[in-house]
């Protein structure tokens, strides 16, 4: 089931995991952490907080989110960004003055032109641009849908310029699902996915090498 905490609890679950830390551990380290005029509740109510925050229940203030990083050894902003005015469909209409459903009818077309890679590019930027932001399963929704069709059109005419460049929004793409699957519990997935990233580009590889092997044997 997709996870519908906000990214920073899920980091913060994440960050205190890799740590081997339990929540308790964690409330040591955060009161460890804390300059001496930055007042923090004892253990018992910092704790019952703790995992208010780790649930997604409520926010931090600013005062705990600097102490907060401050414990995982990052900074304020890396921990909780701020979510930008943000629009993936605007972004590509104003850099290619393509809407989303003409970005999509020319990825239908037996061959690509820049524009239209050019929109996959911003497209692919926009998604990975939303992962702190944009809730999971919305994500993985979106991601998913976006991976097909950038896989497809590898089957299009591409020059040798495009082909590489699909393969690295592809490769994009698919780690970004996998990251959003690691950070809902869903681990097998996500290696499972990273393993898998462009399937069809390593057997394109695969091609060629033997290929390049038949040309090398003696005759």
């Amino acid at each position: 089931m997709i996870e519908d905490r906000p990214a920073w609890s899920r980091r913060m679950t994440n960050e205190r995991e890799a740590r081997s830390w339990s929540q308790a551990d964690a409330v040591r380290a955060t009161h460890a952490h804390a300059a001496t005029d930055e007042k923090v509740p004892d253990a018992p109510n910092l704790l019952r907080q703790w995992k208010r925050w780790e649930a997604g229940e409520v926010t931090p203030s600013d005062f705990y989110k600097t102490i907060i990083a401050r414990t995982f050894g990052t900074v304020t902003h890396a921990m909780f960004p701020v979510p930008p005015k943000h629009d993936a469909e605007g972004d590509v209409l104003a850099i290619t003055g393509m809407d989303t459903l003409e970005l999509v009818s020319r990825l239908q077309r037996s061959d690509l032109d820049e524009a239209t890679v050019n929109g996959l590019r911003v497209m692919a930027d926009s998604l990975c641009s939303e992962y702190p932001f944009m809730p999971a399963d919305q994500l993985l929704i979106e991601g998913r849908a976006w991976l097909r069709r950038i896989t497809q059109s590898h089957g299009q005419r591409l020059t040798l310029k495009q082909h590489r460049e699909i393969l690295v929004l592809a490769g994009w793409v698919t780690l970004l699902l996998a990251c959003v699957e690691y950070d809902t519990g869903n681990r097998q997935a996500a290696e499972t996915t990273a393993r898998l990233r462009c399937p069809w580009a390593s057997k394109r590889t695969t091609r060629r090498s033997r290929a390049g092997r038949r040309r090398s044997a003696p005759g």
